[in-house]
């Protein structure tokens, strides 16, 4: 099949027609009308489908021309044609997808010209097996064939289903990861000593292994939300048609392209038992984002914690020291910053964003359709993605590499005031907190304050955690 790029495609035009009239586009382009006009409507942002919307919309076509062959309004021929030249883009560099599928993310409401430039591509390559020129849609049409028993909006909420399934299991396993990694740090670092802190005030000695131990259960608790959401994009109203009351669809047709879609995907598909839901509502899409918008506020704390104990390194906290990875500033010579924290703290930020255009998005639907589907799909992909990577990186270039500062540690640990707390049970809270307002004042530990009084005292062990006598 002679697929051109784009660096090698003539620049003269081809005229095609379609409900409005005639309108040019390039001689060799594979997209047709609808798509050019989409080009020329919408020069919004210069960004063009992920690649993991790109194959959904491709695996639901296929799906779609085998389900209509076996309800009988597709001939074998036909589906021959369209399989074959799905299979071949399928197969094509994720480069030339770019060429292909140029409509805006930010594009007219429910993804009606991302769906006609599959159509039209899909149309253009099954013509070319047979030497029909560009444009000519015969023996294949875009609508009468490509689309047979589908609506743009039954096709565009399964295509970002299917797309946020791919791109989220990749997020669920860093996650994971990364609650692991803070896991293994936990075990290693379980009889270090540090200061508790609340309030941002010095609190009871605690150990470094249970503050951290406490990130990787909150990560592990996002990861396993993270997976019962993914679950809620099983659920699809493909054959619903264009409100949900399957107008234009056989009968059968539903069923088959379910069981073409599980084949093809590997993905435990159902179907909805309401598909006018499943085109009023995208709830869904909106549970998923809610989970990721925990992730990032729970990732944002737990990056700004470490910031903090790793401030300094001489006039902050210094507790931990964060692997360098690149020089902290152009005018002061040495310094070093929590460069890849500060990163995932940005990454975080922005999928927040992200997550407030789908909240908007969500509620816009009316009546029958939720139009503003395009841009939920830019929104929860490119967060998706952004926040996978961001929490890879903060693994292997951060996590990994902390080391704690032992020194300064038990410095703090033994230093607080408010190791006092354990000895409540002997003294009472009130001569203990006289006892803390002396330390305080005189700069003098409190266990030594007391041992100097000759009260009757617990005294923590600091290396061990322990009370004795």
């Amino acid at each position: 099949m002679p697929l051109l790029s784009a660096n090698t495609r003539p620049k003269e035009n081809r005229c095609e027609r379609d409900s409005l009239g005639y309108i040019g586009l390039p001689q060799f382009a594979l997209y047709g009308a609808q798509t050019a006009r989409a080009i020329r409507n919408y020069p919004i942002s210069g960004r063009k489908s992920h690649p993991a919307v790109t194959r959904a919309f491709l695996q639901i076509k296929l799906a779609a021309a085998r389900a209509n062959y076996h309800c009988g309004v597709l001939s074998r021929y036909e589906l021959r044609l369209i399989s074959n030249a799905i299979e071949y883009i399928l197969k094509c560099n994720e480069s030339d997808w770019l060429d292909f599928f140029p409509v805006d993310p930010y594009q007219a409401g429910a993804g009606t010209s991302q769906n006609m430039n599959f159509n039209e591509v899909i149309a253009n390559c099954s013509n070319l097996a047979l030497k029909v020129p560009l444009g000519t849609y015969s023996p294949i049409h875009p609508n009468d064939q490509v689309n047979k028993s589908q609506s743009t909006n039954d096709v565009y909420p399964t295509v970002i289903r299917l797309a946020l399934l791919d791109v989220s299991k990749e997020q669920v396993t860093s996650v994971m990861s990364l609650s692991r990694a803070f896991k293994r740090c936990s075990e290693k670092w379980a009889r270090i000593p540090k200061s508790g802190r609340t309030h941002l005030q010095d609190a009871v000695p605690m150990f470094l292994g249970d503050e951290v131990g406490g990130y990787a259960s909150t990560l592990n608790r996002c990861g396993a939300w993270l997976e019962k959401a993914r679950g809620e994009l099983l659920e699809i109203g493909i054959g619903g048609s264009a409100v949900g009351n399957r107008i234009n669809v056989p009968k059968p047709y539903p069923n088959l392209i379910l069981k073409a879609l599980r084949k093809e995907t590997g993905y435990d598909f159902f179907l909805s038992r309401d598909f006018f839901e499943m085109t009023q509502s995208q709830a869904q899409l909106s549970y998923f984002s809610a989970i990721m918008r925990t992730l990032c506020l729970e990732l944002t704390r737990i990056c700004n914690d470490l910031r903090l104990l790793a401030s300094g390194p001489n006039t902050g906290l210094g507790e931990l020291k964060l692997p360098a990875v690149q020089p902290g500033s152009s005018i002061m010579p040495g310094k070093i910053n929590p460069s890849i924290l500060e990163m995932v703290n940005q990454a975080c930020y922005s999928a927040l964003g992200f997550d407030q255009t789908v909240a908007l998005c969500s509620q816009a639907g009316q009546l029958e359709l939720n139009v503003m589907t395009p841009m939920m799909a830019y929104s929860l992909i490119e967060s998706t993605v952004v926040l996978t990577h961001a929490i890879q990186v903060l693994e292997e270039s951060c996590i990994k590499g902390i080391t704690p500062q032992l020194t300064q540690l038990r410095k703090y640990s033994e230093s607080t005031a408010q190791v006092a707390t354990s000895l409540s049970p002997s003294l009472g809270y009130a001569q203990v907190a006289e006892l803390v307002r002396e330390s305080t004042a005189s700069g003098v530990p409190v266990m030594e304050l007391a041992r100097k009084k000759s009260l009757a005292i617990q005294t923590w062990e600091a290396e061990g955690g322990k009370i004795r006598k």
